[in-house]
């Protein structure tokens, strides 16, 4: 016969075996959780909700404890609402590196100018090169791809070796009088550039330089070999070096400029990070061999 106090004696053995079992459980979730907190690869903010979750285990565990730790809770329960507002603003406003302040660089538009550059004979058989060459020419572009922005005709080196290493050889032996002129100091070269170019009627190049690029980067002084049949049969195609100003990683043209008229037989220089154009030309005839020819390159440095 069960009496009111042996029933009061089992509900307690009952309660007492519950809240066991439920200890225990709880015990092996946290055992859980902390295996899952000590894996480094996860998300700051991952880890914090597990560890989060621990607290809040940890306290159901000692609810009678008066050192539960409701207050704990509570600050990672803050930590976290930071974390999540923190990772909100890092996905709309992505980290900008900071970039060193460098000071401006002005270029002025100078360039250096040798005449009868090639012999007499070595002149007239560069025209004769440009001219026999007529059909390995393709249409000219740029490296940005723009559209209408250049429009001439080019024949790469390996059409005229012979012409490539004369131009090479005559620039090696001037360059360190156009070192001097243009106010470089000697540095060690990697290449030197070239490639034949033909302007016809309405060729141009709008404004351009020639190492604005991570390709280009190491041309150092652009040259431009001029030279074409006379009588001359064109006009126009002068090309105009502007005052340049490199700031902020930009090359920005300045109003100032100088204006080289091509004359036969004659070379230039200027640094290649100076903006640049070609004026359109004018050929009435519109005949090929009455094209304005250039061997024009870049001189690279070693890096």
């Amino acid at each position: 016969m069960y009496t009111e106090s042996s029933v009061s004696n089992n509900n307690a053995n009952n309660n007492i075996v519950a809240v066991e079992r439920v200890n225990k459980l709880l015990l092996q979730s946290i055992d859980t959780l902390e295996e899952i907190l000590k894996n480094q690869q996860l998300p700051a903010q991952e880890r914090a909700t597990v560890a989060l979750k621990i607290l809040e285990m940890t306290g159901l565990l000692s609810q009678t404890n008066p050192r539960t730790p409701s207050t704990l809770i509570s600050d990672a329960q803050q930590q976290i609402n930071q974390l999540n507002t923190d990772n909100l603003t890092r996905k709309q406003y992505p980290y900008q590196p900071k970039i060193a302040q460098v000071k401006p660089v002005f270029l002025p538009g100078f360039h250096i100018e040798i005449p009868n550059f090639l012999s007499a004979e070595e002149n007239q058989k560069a025209i004769e090169i440009a001219i026999q060459n007529r059909d390995q020419y393709i249409e000219s572009t740029t490296t940005t791809k723009a559209d209408k922005y250049r429009q001439s005709y080019v024949l790469f080196s390996q059409y005229f070796p012979e012409l490539t290493a004369l131009i090479q050889s005559k620039i090696l032996q001037t360059l360190p009088e156009v070192l001097a002129q243009l106010n470089f100091r000697p540095f060690e070269i990697s290449e030197i550039e070239a490639q034949l170019t033909a302007h016809n009627d309405g060729c141009y190049y709008k404004i351009h330089n020639d190492a604005g690029s991570e390709k280009t980067a190491s041309r150092e002084i652009t040259y431009v070999y001029y030279f074409y049949q006379e009588p001359k049969a064109f006009s126009g195609g002068e090309l105009r070096i502007y005052d340049t100003e490199l700031k902020a990683g930009e090359a920005i043209t300045h109003e100032n400029f100088q204006t080289i008229t091509p004359a036969n037989n004659s070379i230039i220089f200027f640094n290649s990070r100076c903006r640049h154009e070609v004026m359109p030309v004018v050929c009435p005839s519109k005949a090929f061999e009455h094209s304005r020819f250039t061997v024009n390159g870049w001189i690279r440095r070693l890096v």
